[in-house]
């Protein structure tokens, strides 16, 4: 009977280890934002000391082994508290997060929305670029017998029968630089790819590396469009295209689970909890009487 309890309490021991080790994953993960190398051994490295310092506790008391007193069992128990303690810091951080998991996700959206928004952004300016330059070019046109020069760098090479004509189709070539064919395709496929990562939940290890991984995609399709509008024709005056909308709701979100704050009351408790659980086959552990008669007798012949 003693046995079963023994066996039943390192099993519930193990779950509970493994739940407060998860928590405190998530934690991790939040807090590097994403990078989940360190989270990993960290959260490893947690594993095995508890498993490692308990088991040793339990050992020694079953077996009696001498190099291991009731100090040195002590010693490792202490051991085990401090860095379950420790790992209420990470697990203070998650119980945050799932606390304002509404709030993060309603952030997640705004963000996605924020990076849809890049692609009507990038059409408007496109839009205002070729309504400017079609004024410069009419401007130019009136004013040839002024300035005959500038109309002949400007309007004379271009096809067309007449300067309307010329303006046109040289509205349609610089639009068709800015707006090159396959953009609406790759817009309608970043925009499913969008509506997928709004629908993130925090209990997901990998949400703070999706999170990241939506700002590089974003970051890449604005360098795509700035290298885009580089292009200049001769006749327009046209500042390179930007987008910081987007950021500063990155920022605002990343910001909401980065910080790591003292550990909270909850989760000192449960840290306790939980170092009472893993002592639980220590203290179910059975004396090995064999192991005391055996220490008698060496002292008695000694003696």
């Amino acid at each position: 009977m003693q046995n079963s309890k023994f066996n039943f309490a390192t099993v519930f021991a193990v779950m509970v280890l493994l739940v407060f080790s998860y928590i405190t994953f998530l934690g991790l993960s939040y807090w590097q934002g994403g990078n989940l190398l360190l989270p990993v051994l960290l959260t490893v490295a947690l594993i095995v000391v508890v498993g490692a310092c308990v088991f040793m506790m339990c050992m020694a008391k079953a077996t009696r082994w001498r190099r291991l007193s009731i100090i040195g069992q002590t010693l490792f128990g202490l051991v085990v508290l401090a860095v379950l303690l420790l790992a209420a810091l990470p697990f203070t951080n998650f119980v945050n997060v799932a606390k304002s998991s509404d709030e993060i996700t309603a952030k997640i959206t705004e963000t996605c929305d924020a990076a849809e928004q890049l692609d009507n952004a990038y059409k408007e300016y496109v839009d205002e670029r070729i309504s400017d330059y079609e004024q410069n070019l009419g401007v130019i046109s009136s004013a040839k017998n002024v300035k005959p020069s500038q109309y002949k760098e400007c309007l004379g090479g271009a096809s067309g029968s007449d300067d309307s004509e010329k303006i046109e189709n040289l509205s349609k070539s610089l639009r068709s630089k800015l707006l090159p064919d396959g953009t609406e395709k790759a817009v309608r496929e970043r925009h499913q790819w969008l509506d997928k990562a709004k629908h993130t939940s925090v209990w997901n290890p990998l949400a703070p590396a999706n999170i990241n991984k939506i700002g590089e995609q974003v970051e890449g399709w604005v360098d795509n469009y700035k290298k885009l509008s580089d292009v200049t024709y001769k006749g327009e005056e046209a500042e390179e295209f930007t987008y910081s909308d987007f950021d500063s709701q990155l920022s605002e979100l990343t910001q909401s689970y980065r910080k790591f704050h003292a550990p909270s009351p909850l989760a000192v408790i449960i840290s306790l909890v939980c170092f009472g659980v893993m002592m639980l086959p220590y203290f179910l552990t059975e004396k090995s009487l064999a192991g005391a008669t055996s220490k008698g007798r060496e002292e008695k012949d000694y003696e």
